[in-house]
């Protein structure tokens, strides 16, 4: 009687499976999509962000092969954030096997592999879901879990004041959008004090319609774009105000387990583009004998044998933190 043997091989080792897991392409969010966060595996569970209270300032010229110009001791703070764990759990039952078996021993290593990647694959959608919901958090300042307890409000560990809300007054019509915007702009370029390449605002379907359609974005279009586009249906993203707008869709599978859109339908999120290291995720390594010390990946898989041999145990995880490490320079808007 055939065995499940099959599972000993090196196409079911954690190396491999994690391996096949990770090569896999999965859709990201639009968040993830738009490449703000640089990405990164750590050896260890806790990262740190370095607070330092050095202000950007002016050089003065000094004589060439002369001594130049000296600055105080910079006062610095590491603030330690704890990699939060996130696990799947699965099986592969031995009358799964036993019917692969059935077509040929011959094709039993690839058919199998494929069905317990395929699985592990699943599982890897909803954790690349749930790193967008991450990251969605970490771009609003408060990362939170899908039943809303905080994991990090970013805000209270830098001990800064969170930004207040701006209403961008789309229910009236004299309304000058692009004035209010442009106080939007200044004052996150106050807040930042560095280049940046620009910003884009994730939107909420409400907020993104009523600015479309507003009458001074209307002719703020009309003399750049033209009437043709207006008539148009509204576009998912567009130019306006010196920023990208792209209306956030989340669809209601993706927030059925939250009661909520990831943003809301009258809200809007800005952040800056283009600032190195504004937007981090981190991966940490796995709670394996294997893996732990080493640089973490994105996802990691291992199977291991049920009692009796009746199948194996299948596991997913992934061990990620998305933060902004600047939040005084994020801002929310409202359509009232």
């Amino acid at each position: 009687m055939p065995s499940l043997d099959v599972f000993e091989g090196d196409a079911f080792s954690l190396v491999s499976l994690t391996a096949s897991v990770n090569k896999r392409k999965y859709r990201p969010g639009q968040i993830s999509a738009a490449g703000l966060f640089d990405e990164s595996g750590v050896t260890t569970t806790t990262v740190y962000v370095e607070m330092k209270d050095g202000k950007l300032s002016l050089v003065e010229p000094t004589p060439r092969g002369g001594p130049g110009e000296t600055v105080g001791g910079e006062d610095r703070e590491a603030i330690p954030f704890k990699v939060p764990h996130y696990q799947r759990d699965d099986a592969i039952y031995a009358d799964e096997v036993q019917n692969v078996r059935a077509f040929g021993e011959e094709d039993v290593l690839e058919t199998v592999e494929d069905r317990v990647v395929e699985k592990a694959a699943r599982h890897a959608q909803d954790l690349t879901m749930t790193l967008e919901h991450q990251r969605c958090g970490a771009i609003k300042g408060i990362v939170l879990t899908k039943n809303g307890t905080v994991v990090e409000n970013l805000y209270t560990r830098f001990g800064i004041s969170t930004p207040a809300a701006v209403s961008l007054e789309l229910d009236v019509d004299t309304t000058d959008v692009g004035t209010v915007f442009d106080a939007v702009r200044f004052s996150i370029e106050d807040s930042l004090d560095e280049p940046y390449d620009g910003l884009h605002v994730f939107t909420g379907r409400d907020l993104h319609t009523a600015l479309w359609r507003h009458k001074s974005v209307k002719e703020t279009l009309l003399s750049h774009a033209g009437a043709v586009e207006l008539r148009m249906a509204v576009p998912d993203i567009f130019e306006f105000g010196g920023a990208t707008w792209e209306r956030y869709r989340t669809g209601a599978a993706a927030t059925a387990d939250l009661g909520s859109p990831y943003i809301a339908a009258n809200e809007a999120r800005v952040v800056p583009v283009g600032v190195p290291e504004l937007f981090l995720t981190r991966f940490a390594p796995a709670d394996y004998e294997e893996t732990v010390n080493t640089v973490g990946l994105p996802f990691y898989v291992q199977q291991t044998p049920k009692p009796n041999r009746k199948g194996r145990d299948l596991e997913v995880q992934m061990n990620a933190i998305s933060l902004c490490t600047r939040p005084e320079v994020l801002r929310r808007l409202t359509l009232t």
